[in-house]
Formats: C-alpha cells, structure tokens, sequence
C-alpha cells in the first residue's frame, strides 16, 4: 500500500533521531533507485524505521535499517549523471545499509530531502534536484507518509522545532486545500495559535497571523487553491518576527461571505464560511454554485479532465448509521503497483464504490471520500469524515511487497483504539468466512487516517497485488464484487450489533 501527500516533520538536525527498533527481524525484499525521479525505493516483508544520515567528502546519504538482514551479498548499481552510485550491503548481523553516493563536483541540499514511509514496509528516499558547488550545512528535513507509524522521538528531544533560515518555530504551514466545508491549513508541529483581522471594504482581505510558525520549502503558490469558494487568492508569507509568524492573506471576491478560522483538535487550521452553507458559493469562473460540499482535487495526468465536485453530505437529522468509506490513493498517486501492471486505485476504487452502494440499499448512509480517480491529501478524507460526524471510517487498500514475491498473498486489516480493533475483527473475519482467502492476521498500527479519526476506524488490506492468488482475485471483477459484499456485510453487523 502507498499512501500520497506527506506532512513534513523535522526530526533533527543531520542525523535523523533514533526511533525504536521493531519487535521482528525484518528482511530486505526489494529496492531500486529510479533515476528519473531521483528516488530510491525499497521494501520489507516486516515493518522498519529507517535511520540516515548525510557524510560529505564524498557526499553521500546513509539509509540504515536496524533489525534488518539482506538476502545475498552486496549490490551496487551505477547511475550516472548527479548520483555516482547506489550500494546496499550488510554492515552487521542486525543492520543493512543503502547509500546514495553523489558523483564528484555534485552536492544535495540537505533540508531537501525527505525519507518517508508509505507504509512501515515500503520506504522512498526522495532526493531533490542535485546541485554543482560546495556541501551546504548538514541540516536535513525528514517526511513520514501521515498513515505510518510515526518516528517517536525521545524525551529530550519532544520539543524540538522547525528551522528555515535560522528562525526557529513551533508550527510549520505544510499547505492549503479545499474541503467539502471550506478551506483546510495542513501543519505539522505544535497545534498553531492564530488570530484573524478581516481589513476595511476596500481591500476585501482576511488575515491569520500563525504565532510561532514558519512556512514549508515545499509550499509553492501554485498549489494554493485560487479562485475557490470566492476566494480570489491566497498569498502565504513568513514574518522576520521574533518568534517567527506567518501571515496567511485571502483576498476576496465581492460576493464573498465572511469566514472564520479556528485552530483543529486534531491539527492544522479550518476556515469556514459565516451564516452561509458552502453550496451558496459560486466558485470563481463559474457562475453557478458548485455541488453542495464539493471537493477540489487534482485530477489523473492520464485523463487531464477536470474532477467532478464529491458530494459529503452534512449528518442527517434521522437515525440511520453514517460510515465513511475511503478508497485509498488516486489521481497521479496509483499506490501499490502489483502483477501485469495493476494498480492500487483503481482496484479499491471500485470496491468502494460497490461498498457504499450495498451500505446505501440497507439502510447505511455512505459516505465516499472520492468517487473518481483523483488526487486527495489524507487531511481532507480525515476532515470529511470529521464534519459528517460519521459513525465509522472503513479505508480500503490493497498491498504489495515483491514482483519475486508470488508466494505472500492474503488479508491484513489494521486498527488503533479498541473500539477500532472490535471494527476491524468483524469485517475481517466476516471476509475470511465469505471468501475463504489467507489470512495474514488483525494489527494494531498507527496509521495516520487511524489515528487521528475519533470515530472507530479501520484500514483493510484486500489482498497483494504482487501475490500469485490475491493478483488472480482483485483482477477478477466478480471477486472483487464478493469482496464488496463482504466488507459491506462486516459493516452492517456492525453496525447492528454494537450501534444499534
């Protein structure tokens, strides 16, 4: 399973901070650097946490892997161009390293680089634009992927803050996306402390002034959503104050409502529309008002088309049980990518789809965080199922570990709170009884989308692309309607059984 979009964490500064090592040895599966992407990939048949650190003279970035053995001796592959080699080897019995070795006159900024995992077993080493000159200072800037296990830090270094250009924050603006509601800040860090000023009629502006925060290298202004929900647009600018502030200006349209801000329990800043529902807002260049709760979202680089608005319909005054259904990745992010080429989003796309259309004829109000191939942040599919106050979240995956690992297939779901745990058991094993496939056990994780619902969540994996019998199944269209059927009837007993 990959997951798209990252929240940026600093963890330290050159080395990246030691995390607690897994309770199971892990073996090396898979990795390959692609040097068109300027990216190394690799994966584990158990879950890791990476360590790194960039050395100099020659410049090159260390990826080690504690617990860890590799099957075979060392390997080294030339790249050319920026990247001398890639080598991965043992360097004892419990650790395996891989080390990018940039070629001679190349140096990488070392802030640039991010390390994130898309699950605790498929890890990206993302390495930005490479650069001729002299090594900058050693202060690299590190990624997860929001739904793995966060990196614990310890005691000593909980409070450690963000650095750019030597001013040192607690909150980092990460970016801004439309929600079904409004509008969504993605930080990372502290929970952000803001004020709003809306200036005279003239000017048409709101202002949030974040406290103690910084802006994300990685926020550029074209990924800022413009011309949406009247907003004409957003400009996101660090202030030289001490502490550091940043100002977030939205400048309006004459039709525009007033909006207020508020700092969210579970991160980042919501900014909603006063006295006004969002379906009452003409998006700018289209004169008529936009679906009711739509969300903006990049559509696939295959089709080039323009995303049609997903309806997230407000909680219903009625009884009848709410669940979320979540296809997982989408748009330019094809998440696992498994035999004959099948990907990840399209296969759990239309399980979901089948999923809520069974929920829907029993009397389950379902709600799809995308009913198309796009692009979508993981804080917007958190925030839908948020403002829907939605009973249950079920997010739909399927895994991936080895094109040479044919042998590995069957059925992981995954959960955080207990309440979560009792979720997953009776989908799990409702899909065990229904479709008879292998079973690779319940686990407690600490996935970002698990953790930061407060309603019962689950993640299911439905099976390995890469593996011989689950590649068969998910490619079967039948079967994955049984599938449906399955997930569909784990959630209605459920629900009859615990809510109602």
């Amino acid at each position: 399973m990959r997951l798209n979009r990252l929240l940026p964490r600093l963890l330290g500064v050159l080395s990246f901070l030691l995390v607690p090592m897994p309770t199971e040895a892990a073996t090396l599966q898979f990795w390959r650097f692609e040097a068109r992407e300027n990216r190394l990939v690799f994966t584990t048949d158990e879950g890791v946490q990476p360590t790194a650190q960039l050395i100099f003279n020659p410049t090159r970035l260390i990826v080690d892997l504690p617990r860890t053995t590799l099957e075979g001796s060392t390997v080294r592959q030339t790249v050319g161009g920026g990247v001398r080699e890639v080598r991965v080897g043992q360097v004892n019995a419990e650790t395996t390293r891989l080390v990018i070795e940039l070629a001679p006159g190349y140096t990488v900024d070392p802030q640039q680089i991010q390390v994130r995992g898309e699950t605790s077993q498929r890890w990206i080493v993302q390495l930005p634009t490479l650069q001729r000159g002299n090594p900058p200072s050693p202060s690299i800037q590190t990624a997860s992927r929001p739904d793995t296990p966060s990196p614990r830090v310890s005691r000593s270094d909980r409070n450690r803050v963000s650095t750019i250009q030597g001013v040192a924050a607690a909150t980092q603006i990460d970016g801004i996306v439309a929600t079904p509601d409004g509008f969504f800040v993605r930080t990372s860090g502290a929970m952000p402390e803001i004020e709003v000023h809306r200036s005279n009629d003239r000017d048409r502006q709101i202002i949030i002034e974040a406290h103690n925060a910084t802006v994300s290298s990685d926020l550029s202004p074209q990924a800022l959503p413009h011309n949406r929900y009247s907003i004409r647009n957003w400009e996101v600018s660090q202030q030289q104050t001490s502490p550091a502030s940043v100002q977030i200006t939205l400048s309006l349209a004459e039709n525009s409502p007033n909006w207020r801000a508020t700092a969210s329990s579970f991160g980042g800043i919501v900014i909603l529309p006063v006295d006004i529902s969002i379906s009452q807002i003409p998006d700018l260049g289209n004169p008529k008002p936009i679906n009711t709760n739509s969300i903006t979202a990049r559509s696939s680089p295959q089709t080039g088309s323009r995303p049609r608005p997903q309806p997230a319909p407000t909680r219903r005054s009625n009884a009848r049980a709410l669940v979320v259904i979540d296809p997982g990745h989408g748009g330019s992010d094809p998440g696992a990518v498994g035999i004959n080429g099948m990907q990840e989003k399209g296969i759990v796309l239309e399980i979901s789809r089948q999923v809520a259309l069974r929920l829907e004829q029993q009397g389950i109000q379902a709600v799809l965080t995308r009913r198309d191939d796009l692009d979508l942040d993981l804080d917007p599919r958190i925030l839908i199922a948020e403002q829907v106050n939605a009973d249950l979240l079920v997010s739909i995956h399927a895994n991936a570990i080895n094109l040479r690992r044919p042998d590995v297939n069957g059925l992981e779901s995954y959960y955080t709170t207990d309440v979560g745990r009792q979720l997953a058991q009776v989908i799990h094993n409702t899909i065990l009884q229904r479709l008879g496939v292998a079973d690779r056990g319940i686990r407690e994780s600490r996935f970002y989308i698990l953790r930061h619902t407060t309603m019962p969540a689950v993640l299911i994996e439905t099976g390995f692309l890469t593996g011989a019998q689950d590649a068969r199944n998910l490619a079967d269209p039948a079967w994955r309607s049984r599938m449906a059927d399955a997930i569909a009837q784990g959630i209605l007993q459920y629900v009859r059984q615990y809510l109602q």
